[in-house]
């Protein structure tokens, strides 16, 4: 064998030491880093395993707390079978009559306005302020005020609203409603709007020789009150212009008949 022939296979010996060696480290290599792969994969598994439940607990937390909170915002005011007075934050008193309802939510009271929702009869004596109007909601109608004294009737067939003092809006099926003071707004059993007077509400009556009957159903419509009479005087003329409420006007046109006003209820009257 030539000197070329050694230096040949030499060489090739080496190389396929070479070769193995190589070939081990490869192999381990690859074992380790499969090693590797697969404890990150478990690490990643276990880490899922405690995070989506945990997720799923502080999402359930949230969404029971974010109910917990808005309900431990709301406000309700409510009486038994006895009247009872509440003072609200703005200053206002709402006196409220047997089995009634308010309803506030604090997070938004008093912030642009002054928002209730109300169930029941009650008088409201509400803070003036002229920058936050303060709105009634009541099951049907609603109601605002800047600053006035007013009662309420939301719970009766006839759902009125009996101003006092200042000045009233009511909203009813798309109509606006406006009241002064001694001035009284229903909505009967039948869906109809009335606009009434207190009888302590001073008016001016002109009457040409209207009949007796046809002055006290004026008196009536005007007043929401129920007025009897001797049926004999239906017929008997009425001449002039009288000023005053209720009691004083009835006294002037009754006074030729020489009839008494008796006073039933507040609703009712009778002359005899």
């Amino acid at each position: 064998m030539n000197q070329f022939e050694k230096d040949w296979n030499t060489v090739k010996k080496e190389n396929r030491r070479i070769d193995a060696e190589t070939d081990r480290r490869i192999w381990q290599n690859i074992a380790h880093m499969t090693s590797g792969r697969k404890t990150k994969q478990q690490k990643m598994y276990w880490a899922a395993a405690i995070l989506i439940p945990l997720l799923g607990l502080i999402g359930l937390f949230q969404l029971f707390s974010g109910h917990h909170t808005n309900a431990e915002n709301i406000l309700v005011l409510k009486t038994g079978n006895e009247m009872k007075t509440y003072r609200l934050s703005d200053g206002s008193f709402i006196t409220m009559q047997p089995y009634s309802r308010l309803t506030i939510d604090r997070n938004n009271f008093g912030k642009k306005e002054r928002s209730v929702e109300f169930e029941g009869k009650a008088f409201f004596d509400i803070a003036k302020d002229k920058t936050r109007p303060f709105r009634i909601d009541a099951q049907g109608f609603k109601v605002q005020v800047l600053g006035t004294r007013f009662f309420l009737d939301q719970k009766s067939a006839d759902k009125s609203v009996a101003l006092k003092e200042g000045k009233v809006k009511i909203e009813c099926r798309g109509k606006i409603t406006y009241l002064l003071p001694e001035e009284t707004w229903v909505s009967d059993a039948d869906d109809r709007e009335h606009h009434y007077y207190s009888p302590s509400r001073v008016k001016t009556f002109a009457f040409n020789g209207q009949d007796y009957g046809e002055v006290i159903r004026l008196l009536e419509e005007t007043y929401n009150v129920d007025i009897q009479y001797p049926v004999q005087y239906s017929k008997e003329k009425i001449q002039g212009s009288f000023t005053g409420n209720l009691k004083d006007v009835i006294t002037i046109v009754s006074y030729p008949f020489s009839l008494t006003t008796v006073k039933i209820t507040d609703k009712q009257i009778v002359l005899k």
